[in-house]
């Protein structure tokens, strides 16, 4: 039985606005990326195989958010996963989730973390134009993630190489490197914006200094959302031509296997525009 799409973007749905009034609250910048720009821009709302949402922050702004999301998120249906706030939570970006629900998560099967419907929370940090400065960056953190996910996933990554530099580091020690190696070149403000975080290679998800802070507003679904002014330069970089559909075999859901959702749920008292459109049955579908 194919997991029930409509059950999933409501819910994803639900946790954007929470974080689109939490964001305006505070005064912090989020915008649509990847595949969730494209959905903006050629569906106005999900790619329908589409099985998340990814919105993209500034370091300075994701850096605000992790401090006042865990408060605001306190005695409410949702919850922030993040390597600083939960060490076993691998991961070198966020999650926004909805209590109550569990996925298995591709990739993730085996996750000691919490892993529920969510969204994406990617930072946005600075890409050296020096190439070995690139080199450097690039490297070291594919030999942490290498390294974490041999620690995390040893059966779904038997053989990845050892390296004794970072095989004797705590945990803690490798979370804190790759952080400061991300943030590396943040202070300098002429250079590219690139999502190191992105499941695409090294530099390719790249925004421009002059492009960042401009942002139009779009549908997306009965919301209206932030993207890139200079959408199609940043998705074009990103795609070729995002506008055309992919082949029928490739329109997959790349994340969620499997969904459930403990108890059906009311209007949270939290929620006073009355916007959350989830009347779930308890529900458990598995991807086709």
């Amino acid at each position: 039985m194919m997991v029930d799409m409509k059950q999933i973007h409501g819910i994803q749905l639900d946790i954007l606005r929470k974080v689109a009034r939490l964001s305006a609250k505070h005064h912090i910048k989020y915008f649509m990326t990847g595949g969730s720009a494209i959905g903006a821009v050629r569906h106005h709302g999900f790619i329908p195989w589409d099985d998340d949402i990814d919105i993209g922050l500034t370091r300075h702004d994701f850096e605000k958010f992790l401090q006042v999301a865990p408060t605001e998120f306190e005695s409410t249906d949702y919850f922030v996963e993040e390597n600083r706030l939960n060490p076993a939570y691998e991961y070198d970006f966020a999650k926004v989730m909805f209590k109550g629900t569990r996925i298995l998560e591709r990739g993730r099967e085996e996750a000691k973390s919490k892993n529920g419907i969510f969204i994406d929370v990617f930072p946005f940090d600075k890409m050296p134009i020096n190439k070995r400065q690139q080199r450097q960056q690039k490297h070291v953190l594919q030999a942490i993630l290498t390294e974490i996910r041999r620690r995390f996933y040893p059966d779904l990554f038997p053989n990845l190489p050892l390296d004794a530099q970072y095989t004797s580091m705590t945990l803690e020690q490798l979370y804190d490197l790759r952080f400061r190696m991300m943030t590396k070149y943040d202070h300098h403000a002429r250079l590219p914006y690139i999502n190191l975080s992105s499941p695409y290679e090294y530099g390719k998800e790249r925004i421009l200094p002059n492009e960042m802070n401009r942002f139009i507003k779009m549908p997306f679904e009965d919301m209206s959302v932030p993207v890139l002014a200079a959408y199609d330069s940043y998705l074009t970089r990103l795609y070729g031509d995002y506008m055309k559909l992919p082949p029928v075999e490739k329109r997959i859901q790349r994340h969620i296997l499997k969904a459930s959702v403990d108890n059906p749920q009311v209007l949270s008292e939290d929620d006073p525009d009355n916007q959350r459109q989830i009347r779930p049955n308890q529900f458990e579908a598995e991807a086709g």
